[in-house]
């Protein structure tokens, strides 16, 4: 009997403890979290901490919104997602940041959310209501999105509830079914069936908007090719070059997602692996993706060789069902999203990066050390000390810069004038050398073979 009250004391704290650390953790820093799992697919691990999130701040219109998202996925708790997802709805703009994790707004998608809700509840005055409201407000980017809630409003009341539970039995193909990525309807896109006839009740009409007109053709995944550039994130951020990516093909095209994260990342990060391409989705988070293959077993074989690599929590995804992959990343911060380290590698202490007013100990430091540099990005002003070959180096100095001061000063890495991580140049320099040194070796052995032929 004490073991096991000890054993639930032990348990207790622990459980405390974890608690405890979750909460001592920024708001931002659980934000990117769930939008992290979102991303991945694993819904039911973002809503313990998008609960957290809103238990603190139930004013947060875009936490209720994804919130409210994540339960709509998972077919659970289903009135609860309504009642977010109305209230995040009165915060709805056209200004919606994806990116930034401050936005408190939300996007024209807690419209889309809005309608399964309803659906999978069997209200279906409230489903057309909603499907009407988005037709008026939506921004016309991806017309597949209004499709799929005409089929959902379709399938208003089809969809059995657990007794006594705020949740929906689920039949399998339903389950196959992933909202966020949902593969096209098979009947828009093989049949002429016009885009908003067929979905009428004797009670309710659908309101047809004049931004589309019915037509007798299935809608198309087309959009004209372009570019822009434009800031991802907050001030300081990185400058992302988007294209809009387009598919000859309306049929599902599988690939294999390896990682996703709130700031971009070069494709070449990826160790053992080639051809990533990345994109960024509806939440601003940055997908990295491998192969577009028309069957799913060839992006199957293909999972099976990443997670060799060590890509425990890759999976198979369609590009060519939903905007998630319809925003391909191609330059950051004027940089290739696809480049490779060449040329030389330097090292640099930073000191401090600064909007305006410069603190007092980092003007002191231009009295103790030469070699201070000012470069100026965005509306920052950068300091940099030194310029170093390795970084045992730089590493030296920077603890110098701590011990004078300035506490949070750090290490950074430049190729040819771009930042890099400090892994990535160390791996590059380790490599270079290598080559080198074999290199040194092959012209010994040649030297020396050259001379054994002149003995003889």
């Amino acid at each position: 009997m004490k073991y096991t009250f000890l054993i639930a004391i032990i348990v207790y704290g622990l459980s405390t403890t974890q608690a405890q650390e979750f909460k001592n953790k920024s708001y931002s820093e659980h934000f990117k979290a769930a939008k992290l799992l979102i991303a991945n697919n694993k819904e039911e691990e973002a809503v313990p901490v998008l609960e957290e999130l809103y238990s603190r701040d139930n004013e947060n219109s875009n936490v209720a919104y994804l919130l409210g998202l994540c339960y709509v996925k998972s077919f659970k708790n289903i009135n609860k997602a309504i009642k977010l997802l109305e209230d995040a709805k009165e915060n709805y703009t056209r200004s919606y940041d994806r990116t930034s994790l401050t936005e408190r707004d939300v996007s024209e998608y807690v419209y889309y959310y809005l309608i399964i809700a309803y659906s999978l509840k069997g209200d279906c005055p409230k489903t057309i209501e909603t499907l009407n409201s988005f037709y008026k407000i939506y921004s016309y980017e991806d017309e597949w999105y209004l499709v799929d809630g005409q089929k959902w409003y379709r399938d208003c009341g089809k969809h059995k509830w657990k007794e006594d539970e705020d949740s929906i039995v689920t039949p399998k193909e339903l389950l196959d079914t992933n909202i966020v990525m949902p593969e096209k309807p098979a009947d828009t896109l093989k049949t002429a069936e016009p885009v908003l006839e067929g979905i009428a009740t004797e009670k309710t009409e659908v309101e047809t908007p004049k931004a589309i007109a019915v037509a007798a053709t299935p809608v198309k995944n087309i959009r004209p090719y372009h570019e822009r550039l434009r800031r991802v994130g907050e001030a300081g951020g990185p400058e992302v070059m988007t294209r809009e990516k387009t598919y000859t093909t309306p049929t599902s095209l599988y690939g294999v997602q390896v990682g996703a994260f709130i700031r971009p990342r070069f494709s070449n990060d990826f160790n053992g692996l080639k051809n990533v391409e990345v994109y960024i989705d509806n939440n601003g988070v940055f997908r990295y993706v491998i192969g577009s293959f028309v069957y799913r077993s060839q992006a199957e074989k293909l999972l099976k060789y990443v997670l060799e690599k060590g890509y425990k929590d890759a999976f198979i995804v369609d590009i060519n069902a939903t905007q998630n992959y319809q925003e391909e990343v191609i330059r950051v911060n004027n940089e290739s999203i696809k480049r490779e380290i060449t040329g030389s590698i330097e090292f640099k202490v930073q000191i401090g990066a600064f909007k305006e007013e410069i603190p007092d100990d980092i003007m002191k430091i231009f009295l103790q050390f030469d070699n201070i540099e000012k470069k100026i990005q965005g509306e920052l002003s950068i300091f940099t000390l030194g310029s170093f070959s390795n970084y045992e180096i730089a590493s030296a100095w920077c603890q110098n810069v701590k011990e004078s001061g300035v506490p949070d000063a750090f290490v950074i890495a430049l190729n040819e004038g771009h930042k890099i991580s400090i892994e990535d140049a160390n791996l590059y320099i380790a490599k270079k050398q290598a080559q080198e040194a074999e290199k040194a070796r092959q012209l010994e052995e040649a030297s020396r073979n050259k001379k054994k032929k002149k003995k003889k």
